[in-house]
């Protein structure tokens, strides 16, 4: 059974995409994250480990003294 969207229904892929967090002080990119996305609206969901991942790099980059950080999405990163 193919997962469906939670706001259109449609169906949904293994992606990847651009995650960005404004964080005020800085700006932090990171590159190629994993996602779920929808092929009908767009939507793009994470997994819970992904975004376990995603939090601790963006904690672990914040505290760099940057105002733009781009960061490649892997396993090791942070």
């Amino acid at each position: 059974m193919t997962e469906q969207c939670f706001y259109c229904k449609g169906n949904i892929k293994n992606d990847t995409r651009t995650h960005v967090v404004d964080l005020g002080k800085c700006v932090i990119i990171i590159r190629n994250t994993p996602c779920m996305t929808c092929e009908q609206c767009g939507e793009s969901y994470y997994t819970d480990d992904v975004q376990k991942r995603l939090d601790e790099i963006i904690k672990s980059v914040s505290g760099l003294m940057t105002e733009i950080a781009v960061i490649e999405y892997s396993d090791n990163a942070a």
